[in-house]
């Protein structure tokens, strides 16, 4: 073991605890997750990732960097947890309008857009599957995580090498002045306890919400199996003509409970997309954290030395993750500043403006 590697305690096992783990132990650092088993939103996300913001047909923020980490990072943990989590897969995109079309056709020819848009051909013109009134596009690169088995394998393998403590986080046993919990010291401790942040004592003043969604998993044999359509919703094929249909966006709001509303909602989604005959299996309900300005939260407590929050990942959060445990991690033992978009910092700045 190396002589500078440290003891860390990461409080939440869900997408954003378990990357940053995983990066931790590959530098030698030892690490505890501390997570009760329950997971409302990185277990029941779709897992999905699209490289494109549609409409303006733009690239996600920070695409290729995150893009390039994702999909080494899952191709690397499927192996490690010896279960299949990672699927590439095509997402057709139905376009909307004839400037959603045209903004396709002119992203298609620029280099920036090579790996990720294909350029329009007459079987996507004439695609027969779906509503088609504009034509359809496919897009590259795009992958979905299986996320129920990316977080109950992960809890496995933790659990199997003795890193998990199988519990919820006690406040009244952390002596935040120590960063001792139940007894052990920590050098490092890092919240990533998702939408559950406004539960907890610290970081509280930082603006995360509870976005609930919403989604359908539905049978058809009507439906292609080889490629995720997407206009109003996603439709997701899981194999064995089942499908998943999402999302709906519930801002502030906690709840569990499925509701009529969102599932008419979203049977109203895919009516757009075309007339399918299908039977509805059940009906999930998860908690993203979000944050208003769509930017994580990641940085160090402003009062409390090592005690850092990682948090705010959103529906993004399957690009973006791997590649933000690391630089958290840089930021951590190496002192590499995060970029200004995620730093706590923005929110620390402009609560300290107002307080003075």
């Amino acid at each position: 073991m190396k002589t500078d590697s440290q003891n860390i305690l990461i409080i939440g096992a869900g997408l954003a605890g378990t990357c940053l783990a995983h990066q931790l132990i590959a530098k030698e650092h030892r690490v505890s997750l501390l997570d009760r088993g329950i997971n409302h939103s990185t277990a029941i996300a779709a897992g999905m990732v699209n490289p494109m913001v549609f409409r303006r047909m733009n690239k996600s923020w920070r695409l290729d960097e995150f893009m390039k980490d994702a999909t080494t990072f899952y191709i690397h943990i499927e192996k490690e947890l010896g279960r299949s989590l990672f699927h590439p897969i095509v997402i057709r995109r139905m376009l909307s309008s004839e400037q959603e079309r045209n903004y396709w056709i002119e992203r298609s020819k620029l280099p920036e857009y090579q790996d990720y848009l294909t350029e329009l051909t007459p079987e996507d013109e004439s695609y027969s599957l779906a509503e088609n009134q504009f034509g359809s596009g496919r897009l590259k690169s795009s992958f979905w995580v299986d996320a129920k088995v990316y977080y109950e394998q992960n809890l496995h393998y933790f659990e199997a090498k003795g890193n998990l403590l199988k519990e919820d986080f006690d406040p009244l046993s952390f002596d935040e002045n120590t960063l001792n919990y139940k007894g052990i010291t920590y050098d490092k401790v890092v919240f990533a306890v998702g939408h559950q942040q406004v539960n907890t004592p610290f970081f509280k003043e930082l603006p995360i919400q509870q976005t609930k969604g919403q989604t359908l998993r539905i049978q058809s044999a009507e439906m292609p199996e080889n490629e995720s359509l997407n206009r109003k919703c996603f439709v997701l094929p899981m194999g064995d003509q089942v499908f998943r249909i999402g999302a709906t966006y519930e801002w502030d709001n906690p709840d569990l409970t499925p509701t009529e509303e969102a599932k008419h909602e979203l049977i109203g989604h895919l009516g757009i997309l075309g007339s399918y005959s299908y039977k509805i299996l059940d009906q999930q309900v998860g908690v993203r954290p979000t944050v208003l300005d769509r930017r994580p939260i990641l940085g160090e407590h402003h009062t409390i030395k090592n005690l850092y929050l990682f948090n705010g990942l959103g529906t993004k959060g399957y690009l973006m993750a791997p590649t933000l445990a690391r630089e958290l991690s840089d930021f951590m033992f190496e002192g590499i500043p995060l970029d200004k978009e995620i730093s706590i910092e923005r929110f620390y700045k402009k609560i300290s403006a107002l307080n003075s």
